[in-house]
C-alpha cells in the first residue's frame, strides 16, 4: 500500500460503518430502553421509544453525510469546470 492509498481507505472505512450505526445504535438504544423498562416496570414503552430515536438518529446522519458528500462532488463536477473556464 502507497502512501496516497491511505485517505482512500479511510474515506472507504468511513463509508463502511454507515451499516453498523444503521443497526447499532438502536440496537443499543432499545437495550438501554429495555433496561429501563424492566426497572421502572413499564415495559415495552421506553424500548419502543428509543430504539425509534435511535433510527431517527441514524437515519439523519447518513442523511447529512450524503448530503455533504454531494455538495462536495457537485463543486468538483466537470460541468462546474467547464463553467470556470469559458
Amino acid at each position: 500500500m502507497k502512501a496516497t492509498d491511505t485517505p482512500q481507505l479511510i474515506s472507504d472505512v468511513r463509508r463502511s460503518s454507515g451499516g453498523f450505526e444503521l443497526v447499532l445504535s438502536p440496537l443499543l438504544l432499545a437495550l438501554i430502553g429495555f433496561g429501563l423498562d424492566r426497572l421502572f416496570g413499564i415495559t415495552p414503552v421506553l424500548t419502543v421509544l428509543f430504539a425509534i430515536v435511535g433510527v431517527a438518529g441514524a437515519v439523519t446522519i447518513t442523511v447529512i453525510g450524503y448530503d455533504r458528500e454531494m455538495g462536495e462532488h457537485m463543486q468538483h463536477a466537470a460541468w462546474k469546470r467547464l463553467e470556470a473556464d469559458s
